[in-house]
């Protein structure tokens, strides 16, 4: 086996979602929060903007396919009564515009459909996905669950919108094409609130930022959009035997989230996601400082489980507290370091807060 003068780990905190188009890709960017101030694109419904698609025009679309569709998928509202959460279903449909070759933007009001095909679909302009509820409904539910006490203040407290409608894009070959989202790039179906896991104020609900529909007349309660803090005990890790971590996983430092809002929003049953990546590499390797050419793969764990490589993972149990912590470990296989050049090794890892509330 070869000798390790020293490993060193970088670890970097990134708070924010950067993309870097190394490659062609098409990207979807989900709203943080559902405005239901979408009114007019149907008749008699209301509704949100959720996510918008960038299209590499490189890479030909032909269609997208939607499961669950909205008929069997509905539209979830939830809210906090007495520390107890609740949910109310709505029927929903997905409202889809895209722009023709011709300059025309078409609207598509999609309830049962499994697949929507574009037609002279214009490549560089965006596709724009709303979730939209029948209004008189939408009206129904706010009058519902606002429930009012002293000074008029709702006893109730609107927390978010949830919807479990995900979707694929084909070529017109009906080849699967990767989707690069805040979840990570995936093949796997990209939904259009959020991603990942289901759940109350999760990885597939959207923060609820306004009510709409004469919201100004039911002064609602409304959940503060959580306010993170997210970071590593240590910035700087020093790693001085890496054969120990090919029998276990070694620790390398805590990740700390702190929810500085925390009194304000709600937590409850619900996680917080977070994806461990590297940039510019597809799985995390060191780094031989002298030739980056040599490199030796690792995997992060916490506690027992391996971290899943740029993709939704949840380090904190539910219930989720103000303050959260959770150790990071690093194992390396034998054959890998076996395999490896001598010398100094480098590496860095970025964490990000993808979802939850």
């Amino acid at each position: 086996m070869h000798l390790f003068h020293r490993l060193f780990t970088m670890l970097v905190l990134l708070s924010a979602f950067i993309c870097t188009d190394l490659f062609a890709v098409h990207t979807y960017t989900s709203e943080p929060a559902a405005d239901f101030t979408a009114t007019g694109l149907v008749s008699n419904k209301t509704g949100a903007l959720v996510g918008t698609l960038f299209l590499d025009p490189s890479l030909p679309v032909s269609k997208i396919t939607i499961a669950p569709t909205m008929s069997s998928a509905s539209v979830q509202m939830y809210y906090v009564n007495q520390n107890q959460l609740h949910v109310s279903t709505l029927s929903g449909s997905l409202y889809v515009t895209y722009f023709k070759t011709d300059g025309t933007q078409v609207g598509s009001n999609l309830t049962t459909q499994s697949s929507l095909t574009f037609n002279s679909l214009d490549a560089t302009r965006p596709v724009s996905f709303y979730i939209l509820v029948n209004s008189s409904d939408y009206t129904t539910f706010l009058t519902t669950v606002r429930t009012f006490f002293l000074f008029g203040q709702s006893a109730n407290r609107f927390v978010s919108m949830g919807c479990a409608s995900a979707f694929t894009l084909l070529s017109p070959s009906n080849m699967t094409y990767p989707v690069l989202s805040n979840q990570g790039e995936s093949t796997l179906p990209t939904p259009f609130v959020g991603g990942g896991l289901t759940g109350p104020a999760g990885d597939r609900t959207m923060f609820i930022g306004e009510p709409g529909v004469s919201s100004f007349w039911y002064n609602y309660n409304i959940a503060d959009e959580p306010v993170y803090n997210i970071s590593f005990a240590n910035s700087d890790v020093y790693i001085q035997d890496i054969g120990y971590a090919t029998l276990s996983p070694i620790p390398l430092t805590n990740l700390n989230l702190q929810v500085e809002n925390y009194q304000n929003t709600y937590l409850g049953q619900s996680r917080v996601n977070v994806r461990f990546y590297q940039a510019g590499y597809p799985t995390f390797r060191f780094l031989h400082t002298a030739n980056p050419a040599c490199q030796l793969p690792y995997t992060l764990w916490v506690n027992q489980t391996e971290v899943p490589y740029n993709m939704p993972f949840s380090p904190w149990p539910a219930p989720m507290a103000a303050i959260n912590v959770a150790q990071i470990s690093l194992m390396v296989r034998q054959q890998d370091l076996d395999a490896a050049l001598e010398g100094e090794y480098t590496t860095t890892i970025t964490v990000e807060v993808i979802s939850g509330i």
